[in-house]
């Protein structure tokens, strides 16, 4: 029985995040990675170009500086990014713009535009999605929930994310901790790509006028 759900797993089962942002992001000849933290998954497209890894907690940027993820850091608050206009390629924001009120978020974006010449790329909760700080992070804590109608209407073209909503929670941990479980919402993953509003999290694109 196991053996067979196994094999119906294996053929339907969704493609994982790390392939759909690999897809928008990668052989970019420069970009700017903003809140990049300390183990951000830039770090998988080494053919990705030039890159910059930008955040406010110092100790973040030491273990991606360790691990050598971008070639070169900013230790700055993402309200104030201290770049010309037009310095990179593509510049992404993931698992970040959620720790904003929206009127912040939505000036980042603002800024965002401002620096890239192709692209921005946004990977965010569905909605609100409680949590507090931890390992002494206080940036950590969830401020507001962005929709797919919210993100559309600012231009993005967005896809859905890690399988649909229901089957996770805080830090994107499974509600349930069992294998089948883990099936289930893997299988859920190509429904929720193509159908965003019932995903857990949202993949957003635009592109920008050089």
């Amino acid at each position: 029985m196991f053996k067979s759900i196994g094999k119906v797993h294996g053929i339907f089962e969704g493609k994982p995040f790390i392939f759909y942002l690999k897809d928008k992001i990668s052989e970019c000849g420069s970009l700017l990675d903003i809140g990049c933290g300390k183990d951000s998954p830039v770090k998988c497209f080494i053919e990705r170009g030039y890159s910059v890894g930008l955040d406010i907690f110092k100790p973040s940027i030491l273990k991606s500086k360790e691990a050598k993820i971008h070639d070169d850091y900013v230790l700055a608050s993402i309200n104030h990014l201290c770049f010309k206009p037009k310095s990179f390629q593509t510049v992404v924001l993931i698992d970040v713009l959620e720790h904003f009120t929206k009127g912040d978020g939505c000036r980042v974006i603002n800024q965002m535009e401002g620096l890239a010449t192709e692209k921005i790329v946004i990977f965010t909760p569905n909605g609100f999605l409680k949590q507090q700080e931890y390992e002494g992070n206080v940036q950590q804590v969830h401020l507001f929930g962005w929709t797919v109608r919210e993100l559309e209407n600012l231009g993005f073209s967005v896809s859905g994310i890690n399988g649909m909503r229901f089957f996770r929670g805080e830090k994107a941990m499974y509600r349930i901790n069992q294998q089948w479980y883990y099936w289930l919402a893997n299988l859920s993953q190509e429904l929720a790509y193509h159908y965003p509003m019932i995903a857990f999290q949202l993949l957003a694109v635009k592109r920008v006028p050089s």
